[in-house]
């Protein structure tokens, strides 16, 4: 005689994704991808002002452009980086996305906040008291550091992280 599985083991993954959830997800990832066209842009212009400041740590000029990309950065990634936050929360919740690969957002996530917070250090007297050529210098190293992780870190999104979410979404 065979019983009725009992309901309360049903997991959320045994059933269909509820009905508005695969056009909220969907809209996520197309909102990200998105945003990943606009942060490459200010990744760019983030190379491009910390190379500069590198190459002439007494240029003025080269600093403020860079610090103001920086704020630029830090302003579209809070938004952002709580999409993300969501998605991957999602994904994991869904096993849609590997342990190996979470890790790996993790760790980059820290390196993300590891520069930013180096920055803040580096550039917390630039209001204050002169630069001198070395501060301009270890702002441009960090800068540097900045951009390879935010582009490292938009490149696996696009090519791993939001195509594991849509192939769990549309499974």
């Amino acid at each position: 005689m065979k019983y009725p599985q009992d309901k309360t083991q049903v997991t959320p993954c045994d059933s269909p994704l509820p009905e508005l959830e695969v056009p909220m997800i969907n809209s996520m990832v197309a909102c990200l991808l998105s945003e990943h066209r606009k942060l490459n842009d200010l990744i760019m212009q983030l190379a491009g002002a910390a190379t500069g400041l590198a190459n002439d740590p007494g240029a003025v000029t080269a600093n403020e452009r860079a610090l103001q990309v920086r704020d630029e950065i830090q302003h579209a990634l809070r938004s952002h980086l709580q999409i993300e936050d969501g998605l991957v929360s999602w994904g994991k919740e869904h096993h849609a996305i590997s342990g190996g690969l979470l890790d790996i957002v993790k760790n980059e996530r820290l390196e993300m906040r590891k520069s930013m917070g180096a920055l803040r250090v580096l550039s917390s007297g630039v209001d204050h008291e002169p630069q001198t050529d070395g501060d301009r210098s270890g702002i441009a190293q960090t800068l540097l550091a900045l951009a390879r992780t935010l582009d490292s870190h938009v490149e696996r999104y696009d090519a791993e992280v939001l195509p594991s979410i849509l192939r769990a979404l549309f499974h």
